[in-house]
């Protein structure tokens, strides 16, 4: 073989590694990107201009029955954790929600006597699929564990009962069940009345190791804290 062809060649050769690190290098950073751009923390929506606005209601006498989940899409429970991607020099959040969710919620005065939620959690979307898709063969296991579960176990005392467009904060505790496993956690809460219907925001810090969870790892990540926060945004209507 003449030098020429050979050096077109191995120049060839060249080309096509360069390009395949350059499309890898570019896979890399698009889901950097994507997952270092997060949504916020869960939080109360920002306080309607008028009450009742759009429900055809407005919040008159006591708040005090049951309160169910509004069917809509509105919710979500979800779990914010940090993750180190490959080529990162410190972690970031990876978030991932579900909008499956249903539960009541009893209110009594200036507390809130019991409560009870369940979520899909197949229905979890982050905003990268395979990590999604990671989720419910390894570590959480959405597949054969699909539903999580919350139950208040004693009362949250309120600043104050619900009044129409006043934000209320509450500490409490309950009992969580996820992937087949139950356990005690503290929770904190803001809510407010808006209208004919309470919004509910708030967190719960778990280890998932404590519910026999494994982080599991996957493509550019590299390691998963232990540490999550379950994060939940409810809108309850009248039931």
């Amino acid at each position: 073989m003449s030098a020429a062809p050979a050096r077109r060649g191995r120049l060839v050769v060249a080309g096509v590694v360069a390009l395949a690190l350059v499309l890898l290098g570019a896979g890399y950073w698009v889901f950097v990107a994507r997952t270092s751009d997060s949504p916020p923390p869960a939080a109360l929506d920002p306080a309607p201009a008028s009450t009742g606005a759009g429900t055809g209601t407005t919040a008159s006498g006591s708040a005090d029955g049951t309160w169910r989940v509004r069917d809509d899409g509105s919710s979500y429970v979800g779990y914010r954790v940090r993750e180190q991607l490959a080529f990162l020099s410190s972690p970031s959040d990876a978030v991932g929600r579900s909008t499956a969710v249903s539960g009541t919620m009893q209110l009594a005065g200036d507390r809130v006597t019991a409560v009870r939620i369940e979520a899909d959690l197949t229905r979890l979307a982050s905003d990268e699929s395979r990590r999604d898709n990671a989720i419910r063969q390894r570590g959480l296991e959405s597949g054969r564990f699909p539903t999580a579960t919350f139950e208040l176990t004693e009362p949250i005392q309120l600043g104050q009962a619900p009044a129409d467009g006043q934000q209320v904060n509450g500490k409490g505790r309950g009992k969580l069940t996820v992937h087949g496993v139950t356990r005690e956690v503290a929770l904190s809460l803001q809510g407010r009345r808006d209208g004919g219907t309470i919004q509910v925001a708030g967190q719960l810090p778990v280890r998932m190791t404590d519910y026999g969870i494994q982080p599991p790892q996957f493509g550019p990540v590299v390691s998963i804290h232990d540490d999550v926060t379950v994060e939940f945004r409810l809108i309850f209507e009248p039931a």
